[in-house]
């Protein structure tokens, strides 16, 4: 299939797919979100992010492709920069460090175990800065009306960068996911990765809804 073709037909299965979450996976809240619930969005955000950072940086050493390179190293800056925000945003809250925070199993195998792995440049691209990154921007516009401006600030800061690490996907995906072989373990890797992604977001719920 031609790439561009393959990009597009990627982008609608995820979309349906997100789409046609379970229930306990979509958002269950309304209004504004208890000082206990926004607590937990940045420490939730924060901890995705610095992790982030951290595994694109380990992806470097096997990223023969050199444009990929530049850009997954300028991401890892924004990660990290975007890890920084958070916490200055937890810091209102006297919380300064992520040290005893305590993450659900679920996050740990999709962020910890599964997003770090990939055998080549497009499959971790493919699951992290495809599928992943249109996920977190699809959440960042969900909650944006349901969180204090000084949090609005911080997504307005953040936004432009995701759809840059999106563009990233997009780029890696049409240039480099050519062959037919390629293309299929690319679908596989994105289908994983949303099985794990809706996981992860009913564990966040049930987070939330206790922190009411």
């Amino acid at each position: 299939m031609a790439t561009n073709a393959f990009y597009e037909e990627l982008i609608s299965s995820i979309e349906t797919s997100q789409a046609n979450a379970p229930s306990d996976s979509a958002t269950f809240f309304a209004g504004e979100f208890s000082e206990g619930q926004l607590i937990e969005f940045l420490k939730f955000q924060a901890y995705y992010e610095r992790r982030a950072a951290e595994f694109i940086a380990s992806w470097l050493p096997d990223t023969p492709e050199l444009d990929m390179f530049v850009m997954l190293a300028q991401q890892i800056e924004d990660e990290a920069i975007h890890y920084q925000l958070h916490m200055k945003s937890l810091s209102r809250f006297g919380i300064h460090s992520l040290d005893d925070y305590e993450i659900e199993p679920e996050w740990a195998e999709w962020i910890d175990q599964w997003y770090p792995s990939g055998d080549d440049t497009i499959e971790r691209v493919a699951a992290h800065n495809v599928t992943g990154e249109l996920g977190a921007l699809k959440s960042f516009e969900e909650v944006y009306d349901r969180v204090p401006p000084f949090v609005q600030k911080t997504f307005d800061r953040i936004l432009p960068d995701e759809k840059f690490h999106m563009g990233l996907g997009r780029q890696c995906i049409k240039k480099y996911c050519v062959t037919q072989e390629q293309q299929q373990r690319v679908r596989q890797r994105v289908s994983h990765t949303l099985v794990l992604q809706q996981r992860a977001r009913s564990a966040f719920n049930r987070r939330m809804a206790a922190a009411a």
